[in-house]
């Protein structure tokens, strides 16, 4: 049972069960008949706190330290790790041969993906060369990658190519893993070198020189990275109103929170497509607000703080957004299609980095605290119901007391229901109030108790005809204060105790 209807339930399932004797009922007498037997059913006394621990499920609940109790729902916003920027820069610098057109020529790594390197540690990749000689005799090839280094040591080939020939490792790659590879300090450039020597050592030129890089893996990379939109959609589905008839319902104090645990070191920055929220009235409405025109700035870990995680959140409410409007109008379902852009300003100033565990992880939470107020809202529910042990009644009255530190008052109808679904009569010749709403100061804290006395008659009549009853379905109406017209908080700590007696006409 969900927690919004326990306590016109429990009210319920009282008035009409009355399934289990506990302590007297002081009290206990007609309003209109003598009766053969006055009998105490119920007297039982329970706290918002004892019924949320109670409850299976307590994943939406949370209570804060004020006592006021929050329905809270999450969703996955976006969820990346480094693999997929490694792949477009491995696509944008590797895989395809580099024609070596003249010697200490710079490498045109990054030009096409808007990348540039400061700093790249490999972890995986293969280094391939291929040269041709158009000379009459042998030569002697010496390649140099002085930006690329092992241990200190410089990428160096050397091999002999022969005359009118060529020669490559085609077959037999370099392995790059623990290569490091570090621009020139003063230009930025990756360069390559080269050296042909005939056997009669004369400096020549080769006909031809290609080297690719290909399947490129990496421990780190640090500098630009380029502009790259990660995308992240979703649904999270609101079940507070999951048995919802009609009626107004609204909270004052809605909250959406962005989550944000970073290890990417790259500004990224959030760009909402869609922020929609789906209501109980069949609207579609849309979140605004300044943050989400312009997107929200996650935080991230500068190049001081490599292998280390930050943590921020971001918080929509009623004055940044009008969240207050689209969910404190009984929201049924959230949908979300937010992008993460890397970079969003282009600014190359800006040096991030990636390592090989580097992720972001963002969260979204929607958070509907009881503080609010409710005009006639309706919530149904269906038990079963036996009446077997009642062949000898003819006729019944039913007093309830109430008392209530909670500032909802409920009002009740019933409808019992044979087995073909008939519906044989009503608990009420109509809705009544069963439980008054306690009163309430200014700020719609509740402080005082109320008290609510109802009697419930069925005459020999009305008795009959709901003894073949297997169903009893209950039609609750909540009202906040004032008519529904003032926000009011529902705390843990606020109690209700129901105490239920019968006066029984059974017949000889």
């Amino acid at each position: 049972m969900n927690f919004k209807l326990a306590l016109p339930w429990i009210a319920a399932v009282c008035i009409i069960t009355a399934c289990q004797p506990l302590d007297d009922l002081d009290n206990v007498d007609s309003a209109s008949f003598d009766a053969d037997y006055a009998i105490p059913l119920v007297n039982t006394h329970f706290s918002l706190k004892e019924t949320l621990e109670s409850f299976e499920d307590l994943n939406t609940i949370y209570v804060d330290e004020d006592g006021l109790i929050h329905f809270q729902y999450f969703g996955d916003l976006l969820t990346q790790n480094s693999d997929v920027l490694f792949e477009s820069i491995n696509e944008s610098i590797g895989g395809f041969p580099i024609p070596i057109t003249q010697n200490n020529m710079p490498l045109p790594l990054g030009d096409d993906g808007g990348f540039e390197f400061d700093h790249l540690v490999l972890k995986g990749g293969t280094f391939l060369w291929l040269v041709q000689n158009d000379q009459a005799e042998d030569v002697d090839m010496e390649l140099t990658l002085p930006n690329i280094t092992k241990d200190g040591v410089p990428l160096t080939i050397t091999a002999s190519v022969s005359a009118n020939g060529g020669n490559s490792n085609l077959t037999a790659p370099i392995d790059l893993s623990e290569y490091q590879v570090i621009p020139d300090s003063e230009t930025g450039e990756i360069y390559v070198e080269y050296e042909l020597i005939t056997t009669g050592g004369q400096s020549v030129e080769p006909e031809g020189l290609w080297i690719t890089f290909s399947d490129l893996e990496f421990y780190y990379m640090e500098g630009y990275m380029g502009v790259e939109a990660h995308k992240g959609k979703g649904t999270i589905i609101i079940d507070f109103f999951d048995d919802y008839v009609k009626g107004d319902i609204y909270f004052a104090d809605p909250k959406v929170t962005f989550y944000v645990e970073n290890s990417f070191g790259i500004p990224t920055r959030s760009q909402v497509n869609a922020f929609k929220v789906y209501t109980v009235s069949g609207d579609s409405l849309d979140m605004e607000g300044e943050y989400i025109d312009n997107g929200i700035d996650f935080p991230y870990p500068g190049l001081d703080q490599v292998g280390e995680k930050v943590y921020g959140e971001f918080v929509f409410d009623r004055n940044n957004s009008n969240i207050d409007v689209i969910l404190g109008a009984g929201p049924l379902s959230i949908y979300y299609d937010v992008d993460a852009i890397t970079n969003p300003d282009e600014d190359t100033s800006i040096r991030g980095f990636l390592t090989d565990s580097s992720y972001y992880d963002v969260t979204i939470g929607v958070d509907l605290p009881l503080y609010g107020r409710s005009v006639d809202f309706l919530a149904r529910d269906t038990f079963e119901i036996d009446f077997n042990n009642y062949d000898r009644v003819d006729e019944a009255e039913f007093k309830m007391v109430a008392e209530n530190e909670l500032p909802l008052e409920v009002q009740i109808q019933g409808y019992f229901h044979d087995s073909r679904g008939e519906v044989l009569d009503s608990l009420f010749e109509e809705r009544q109030l069963v439980i008054a709403g306690a009163e309430v100061d200014e700020e719609g804290n509740a402080i005082a108790t109320s008290e609510k006395v109802t009697y419930i008659k069925f005459s020999p009549e009305r008795f009959d005809r709901i003894r073949t009853t297997e169903e009893l379905t209950i039609v609750a109406s909540f009202y906040t204060s004032e008519e529904g017209q003032k926000s009011v908080y529902i705390l843990d700590s606020q109690n209700l105790s129901v105490r239920l007696g019968a006066i029984l006409g059974v017949s000889q």
